[in-house]
């Protein structure tokens, strides 16, 4: 058990010390179940499920399900390569917006800008569906601890939706009233991006309690985007069968994929 505390210790300072430093960043909940069938030597498949919480956990942030196909093309004491493929579909909740409208007048002591109104944008939902290609390198020196590297290729392609904005003003009595409520439409679009992920777990003597780390950058192949991801957690083995996930995750990226901020989750997986 202190092995297990002082890896947990090592690997969530820096994560931390990261986060301590971003303002404004959200805290959601994440929750998942899965189901992996070994379908024949070195090849399983997968079912899974799974929601996410955002603004604070008070509101839905994505439903998600997929499936997976996993085939190990080496296998040894020490080195394992695994190819994979994946597909989800997606609900994404996209929150409201409201930006401030002013208007510059000029004063005794010069010019100056002045509140007059608003503009509400509001939530609506919008579907994406994803897929995966994935090649996994894995490194086992001794029995206890395991180091891999991940690269995936990520396609995913945002549905069209709408929503509508509200333009709210000031009136010459100076109330902020309801002007006019437009439509807004997005149009289908598509992402491509490269993940690199670098994991690293210790498998600890006579203890359910399976703890790692990993960091994961992301990078967009047809468009800017950086995206960061890091995590800490452990697994949880009830039996050969059953495995319980628990972990803390910060993410921070500059596009509209995934908002910013802190993650906690818990998976269950049944294998079978």
């Amino acid at each position: 058990m202190k092995k297990i505390l002082a890896f947990l210790f090592i690997a969530c300072c820096p994560l931390a010390h990261t986060a301590s430093y971003a303002q404004g960043d959200d805290f959601g909940l994440d929750f998942s179940l899965s189901a992996e069938k070994k379908i024949r030597r070195g090849v399983d498949f997968s079912l899974e499920g799974g929601v996410r919480t955002q603004d604070n956990t008070r509101k839905i942030d994505r439903w998600t399900v997929g499936a997976a196909l996993d085939v190990k093309l080496y296998n040894s004491m020490t080195f394992d390569l695994k190819a994979g493929a994946k597909w989800e579909y997606l609900w994404v909740n996209n929150l409201s917006t409201t930006k401030d409208k002013y208007t510059t007048i000029y004063t005794e002591e010069g010019y100056a800008d002045v509140l007059d109104g608003y503009n509400k944008k509001n939530s609506y939902w919008r579907n994406r569906h994803r897929s995966s290609l994935s090649l996994t390198a894995s490194y086992r020196p001794n029995k206890r601890w395991d180091f891999s590297l991940k690269e995936i290729l990520q396609y995913t392609h945002f549905c069209k939706a709408s929503t509508t904005t509200d333009k709210f003003r000031l009136d010459d009595d100076d109330v902020m009233k309801l002007e006019k409520t437009s439509a807004k439409n997005y149009a289908p679009k598509d992402r491509f991006i490269l993940r690199s992920r670098i994991t690293t777990q210790y498998n600890t003597r006579h203890c359910p309690l399976d703890p790692y780390a990993s960091a994961e950058y992301g990078c967009g192949l047809h468009y800017t985007a950086n995206k960061w991801k890091y995590t800490a957690g452990t697994d949880i083995k009830l039996n050969k069968q059953h495995k319980f996930t628990l972990f803390y995750r910060y993410q921070t990226e500059d596009d509209d994929d995934e908002p910013n901020g802190h993650l906690l989750g818990m998976g269950y997986q049944w294998k079978f």
